[in-house]
């Protein structure tokens, strides 16, 4: 398989600016990045419903804070880091190489 001038050149800056050969990048390409399929319509939403949602439980966590609700403000802050931890569990991984 030949890469074309273009691409050849991007594998080449790209190899260079990690410090590796050419060799390691396309193996790393190839063979250690995660394969991950699309969000379906309904994740999608679901992920935007989720986002949605923790804007609200931030500017609650806030609310608590400028009115030292300590007890309020660790359950919301509680919930929140929840909602984080699914966020995370869907968001496509990217590596920071390639």
């Amino acid at each position: 398989m030949n890469f074309t001038d273009t691409e050849e050149r991007e594998i080449k800056a790209k190899a260079a600016k990690a410090g590796i050969s050419i060799a390691e990048l396309l193996r790393i390409s190839a063979f250690k990045l995660s394969i991950v399929e699309r969000l379906t319509d309904f994740e999608r939403e679901a992920i935007r419903e989720l986002m949605y949602q923790g804007k609200n439980l931030n500017d609650q966590v806030r609310a608590c804070q400028a009115n030292a609700w300590p007890s309020t403000k660790r359950k919301a802050e509680a919930c929140l880091d929840g909602i984080l931890a699914i966020l995370s569990k869907l968001k496509v991984q990217n590596s920071t190489l390639l």
